[in-house]
């Protein structure tokens, strides 16, 4: 917000600092690196003995803007991201269950595995060398703060079994986490309009906490049964790969 405030009264009020600027709308591929994408059956996310983050291979899109200083090539940026990641196939949110009743295994069950959306902000320099007016190079790093969500996963079983019928529902609740974060990267530009770059994303270590809310319904002795607890897991490394390709929006 410092940044965004000094920047537009610099280039609001002529400072001759800035010679030009330019933005770019990114988007791409967020590969997992690390633990963060190691491929497990368990991660911590559901299980509170795991560090893995069990991550899938994901979708980025993102922002960035860079003031061009009076140094040839060089500008301060500014970026932000955002970054999809389901989590892998192997894992299955009803294996990390206590489902507090008897067989269920006749029941209709549905589940929605969590998933990750991280949104790194932050603050950098870039330095772009053209060869030519059709091809040139760029290389650029920034530091900043990771906005982690995890977005709800849920079981739920319902059906009638032996002339009972049960309705059940488990619901995980993740708390958003902020931690340090910093990026390297680089790439072409081309005809000065369009980017193809690659990026490493350091987006910090952060714990899993939240809160799981229980619902359980029966007709058998008109019987139901809900509560909710908190949740406090180990902590998770995240990093990431992106692939991007960006288009020079001015």
């Amino acid at each position: 917000m410092l940044f965004a405030a000094f920047l537009t009264a610099a280039l609001l009020g002529g400072n001759s600092l800035f010679a030009q600027s330019s933005s770019y709308l990114n988007l791409g591929l967020s590969i997992p690196q690390g633990e963060f994408g190691s491929k497990t059956d368990n991660c911590a996310l559901l299980n509170p003995n795991s560090t893995m983050g069990g991550a899938n291979l994901g979708a980025n899109l993102g922002f960035k803007f860079i003031a061009n200083t009076k140094a040839k090539g060089l500008g301060i940026m500014f970026t932000v991201d955002g970054m999809y990641n389901s989590l892998q196939k192997d894992i299955h949110t009803e294996d990390f269950i206590d489902f507090n009743f008897g067989n269920i295994a006749g029941l209709d069950m549905k589940t929605q595995r969590p998933s990750y959306l991280n949104i790194p902000i932050m603050l950098g320099l870039n330095y772009a060398f053209n060869f030519t007016d059709m091809i040139g190079i760029f290389v650029e790093g920034g530091a900043g703060v990771d906005a982690r969500f995890v977005l709800p996963g849920s079981v739920k079983a319902n059906g009638t079994l032996l002339g009972t019928t049960h309705d059940f529902n488990y619901e995980y609740h993740y708390t958003p986490k902020f931690a340090f974060a910093y990026q390297i990267g680089g790439g072409f530009i081309i005809n000065k309009v369009i980017s193809v770059g690659v990026s490493y994303y350091n987006l910090g270590i952060s714990e899993v906490a939240g809160h799981t809310d229980y619902f359980y319904n029966t007709n058998l002795f008109n019987h139901a049964d809900s509560y909710s607890t908190d949740f406090s897991n180990k902590e998770i490394s995240t990093s990431m790969l992106l692939v991007r390709l960006g288009i020079r929006l001015q």
